[in-house]
């Protein structure tokens, strides 16, 4: 983790001696000592399978569609012109409005009508919108039109607009929120970090062998050290430029990035796009078979991605579900003498389809979490719900005699809320669980799994069902799964009882999109 900016208030550490009830899960020698359990689950293959949300009959229908709109709009020709030209001004555009940005470039070298409709700000202002969450644009600063800060930022509007991104840094990982600054027209990406105050440990009233380990973490961005900066270029300066740049190398050319802080002197890093490969066997891949995912990418390279194999070469290429980032250290010995290079590496980010962290009705676990790991301090999870195979039916719910309507009701609910499974996968990972690994699975959270409701006071009225814990030596050795208990608290709130280890554990929900508007950030601390 980021270490924290000096004044924060309470001060936060993450060297506390933890207790636990039963095995000190610290010592890697003590894992011995703990019982593993059976693993049902599919093969990777079928990981692969399920958990690939490839959605290229959908792309490929929407992209029919607008291809048949631009054939539409550019036919019809007729001594007297288009009929489309004929028709009144607010009906062309609100044709236009269907189109995207690439069709209604091909609308604008038609005729000089559609020309000067397919520019107005009235279509361009929604694309930069629907691509920038959490914000509502007012002005196209630092350029005088929508479309010239469309252009500007193309291809890179995919950053924002999914904002959140985890990359593959080993053992730890890291989280990124990526959004857009309309104060500088920039797109930038923090790391997102969670502190924790000291905690408390306190014995839980249906076993005092067990302790409860208080947790009370506080989410926020790294503001003092941007990882992403892409800013808005002059449409003068991206004109001049392409004409240097060989057709198709736009996309694979490395983009470097001004990340004005006093901490990046001597630091530099580019961003560089990527595509999406056609998955192998062992092929090393980013995002793992463990998250679900539109498509993968490479994560592994002996020429450190700088081979034409892994950088796009046309639009089509491009991903807009990874990227990289690849940093390095310039060392000068004077002010004549070139520097040295040193320290190389290169980051690859993924991110999550919106559908995995946005709970409903029937998944309301869905999200992202930050859980507590004792000495490793807070960490970042999917809780991911898989889509159930088949659908609820209601009707298998059946009135018991002794039981009112309303309690027919909310028991239909919590059978239609409470099945299928749970999956906590790590986002951001420790020496011994590290990133894209799952760290607990309840297989079935329905009546199969349920073990009680809970009565004390600290739980009360909580479901718990059976999960497994997935525990291991450091350097992710010897990984096993070992019996636990996961306590459903509410919606935002989960606990996990670590059997063998006699301690039980929160995870809390973390609202991403409070991250995406620069002016709810916090005003920066000075130092005296």
């Amino acid at each position: 983790m980021a270490s924290s900016t000096s004044g924060l208030d309470p001060p936060m550490d993450n060297d506390w001696e933890y207790l636990h009830g039963g095995v000190d899960p610290g010592q890697d020698e003590n894992l011995n000592l703990v019982q593993s359990v059976a693993v049902t689950g599919p093969e990777e293959a079928d990981l692969e399978q399920r958990n690939n949300l490839s959605s290229s009959k959908e792309n490929g229908e929407s992209s029919k569609a607008s291809q048949s709109l631009v054939d539409i709009l550019a036919s019809y020709p007729s001594p007297k012109g288009s009929c489309l030209t004929r028709l009144p001004s607010e009906l062309i555009d609100l044709i236009l409005s269907f189109l995207g940005p690439a069709e209604l470039v091909r609308v604008s070298s038609t005729c000089k009508l559609l020309s000067s409709h397919s520019k107005s700000d009235l279509s361009w202002q929604r694309h930069v919108q629907e691509n920038v969450p959490g914000l509502t644009l007012t002005s196209p600063y630092p350029c005088s039109t929508y479309r010239d800060l469309y252009i500007s930022h193309d291809p890179h509007w995919f950053l924002p607009k999914y904002k959140i991104w985890f990359c593959d840094n080993f053992l730890t990982g890291k989280v990124i929120i990526a959004r857009y600054d309309p104060r500088r027209g920039c797109i930038e990406g923090y790391r997102l970090v969670a502190e924790r105050s000291p905690p408390t440990f306190d014995p839980w009233e249906a076993d005092d062998q067990v302790l409860i380990h208080s947790f009370n973490p506080r989410c926020r961005l790294h503001l003092d050290q941007p990882v992403l900066q892409l800013d808005a270029l002059p449409l003068e300066s991206l004109t001049a430029s392409s004409t240097k740049i060989q057709r198709g190398h736009r996309f694979c050319a490395e983009t470097s990035m001004h990340l004005n802080d006093r901490n990046h002197r001597g630091v530099f890093s580019n961003f560089l796009l990527t595509k999406p490969v056609d998955v192998r066997p062992n092929m090393q891949l980013w995002p793992p078979p463990t998250i679900p995912a539109r498509h993968r990418v490479r994560n592994a390279s002996q020429e450190a991605f700088v081979g034409s194999g892994h950088k796009p070469q046309r639009r089509e290429e491009v991903s807009d579900q990874a990227f990289r980032i690849r940093s390095w250290m310039e060392m000068v010995a004077g002010r004549n003498t070139p520097g040295f290079h040193m320290g190389e590496e290169v980051s690859t980010y993924a991110t999550l389809d919106p559908k995995l962290y946005t709970p409903t009705g029937e998944k309301p676990f869905r999200g992202i979490w930050v859980g507590d790991y004792s000495g490793h301090g807070c960490e970042f999870l999917l809780m991911n719900q898989p889509d159930n195979e088949e659908p609820f039916d209601e009707g298998s719910v059946i009135q018991a005699d002794d039981e009112t309507v309303e309690e027919w009701e909310v028991r239909k609910k919590e059978e239609r809320i409470y099945r299928g499974s749970i999956e906590a996968i790590k986002l951001t990972g420790d020496p011994n669980i590290p990133r894209g690994e799952y760290t607990f699975i309840a297989d079935d959270i329905s009546e199969t799994g349920f073990v009680r409701k809970a009565t004390e006071k600290t739980f009360r009225g909580a479901r718990i069902v059976k999960s497994r814990g997935h525990v291991a030596a450091r350097m992710f050795r010897d990984d096993k799964y070992i019996e636990s208990q996961l306590i459903m608290v509410s919606h935002n709130k989960l606990a996990q009882y670590w059997v063998g280890f006699g301690h039980i554990s929160f995870y809390e929900r973390v609202n991403i999109d409070k991250f995406l508007s620069p002016t709810n950030d916090p005003p920066p601390t000075t130092s005296c």
